[in-house]
């Protein structure tokens, strides 16, 4: 319990600048490129006809895209603060998006409620990932389709060589003149949590498809190049050493 206490802590108190992040993605045309990734491995439907979950929603990056090209979402999140913060991001469309407080963990849903669940960097951060990809699955329709975009954050707390990587990665910030993603305040508590946390040492996307077809997911794939198509210049230099993957699970 004091590892979640520290965990929704840290999350509350980061709501307002994590913001400025998801601001960033949502800045000329980077939304699209977003926006069509996940489209394009979602179950055949008009989008108004398909029901789409937001896991872990954070300031609304996913459910702002998706509910902006006409999917009905439900977005959650276990921070007040980030709800704050998404309902305020969302602007006009806030009404057509269902916002919930919720533990990923343990949703309220009943079985075969969704089309498609998407979660974006929040599996890293969980304290029962198995518990929560089980009820993702749940709440899955038959032929419903999970999309985990996520990424071996932290890893280098476990591996010298990662951890020399990373420091790459922040001296080449300097030198390339970008923003440093790892200098905000707090940055050292999430790596103290991190420490404590299942998924840090785990090596990814590999023990997160094994999980997911042991849970009864038909079909698990992963795409470990995904991060040089969605990410950003500053996102790529910031995280050369940490690549991210998209895992697509069909129920």
């Amino acid at each position: 319990m004091t590892i979640r206490s520290d965990i929704i802590s840290y999350w509350d108190r980061r709501a307002p600048t994590y913001t400025d992040v998801i601001m960033k993605n949502l800045e000329g045309e980077w939304d699209g490129v977003w926006a069509d990734m996940l489209i394009s491995r979602f179950p055949a439907g008009e989008p108004s006809a398909l029901r789409v979950l937001d896991v872990g929603t954070g300031p609304g990056f996913y459910a702002i895209i998706l509910a902006e090209r006409g999917y009905p979402v439900t977005a959650v999140d276990f921070s007040e603060n980030m709800l704050a913060e998404a309902r305020r991001n969302a602007g006009d469309l806030a009404g057509r998006i269902d916002f919930r407080q919720m533990d990923a963990q343990q949703l309220s849903f009943p079985d075969d409620s969704f089309d498609a669940v998407v979660t974006r960097n929040l599996t890293w951060n969980l304290t029962d990932p198995v518990r929560a990809y089980r009820e993702w699955h749940r709440v899955l329709r038959p032929g419903g389709t999970l999309l985990i975009f996520d990424a071996n954050w932290y890893a280098y707390l476990n591996d010298p060589e990662k951890k020399r990587s990373w420091d790459r990665d922040r001296e080449n910030t300097r030198t390339e003149g970008v923003e440093d993603h790892d200098s905000y305040a707090d940055s050292r508590t999430m790596e103290d949590i991190s420490r404590s946390l299942p998924m840090t040492p785990r090596r990814r996307p590999q023990w997160d498809m094994v999980a997911l077809l042991d849970l009864g997911f038909s079909v698990v794939s992963a795409d470990t190049t995904v991060g040089d198509r969605v990410w950003n210049r500053e996102e790529k230099i910031n995280y050369a050493s940490t690549p991210g993957f998209l895992i697509r699970a069909v129920k």
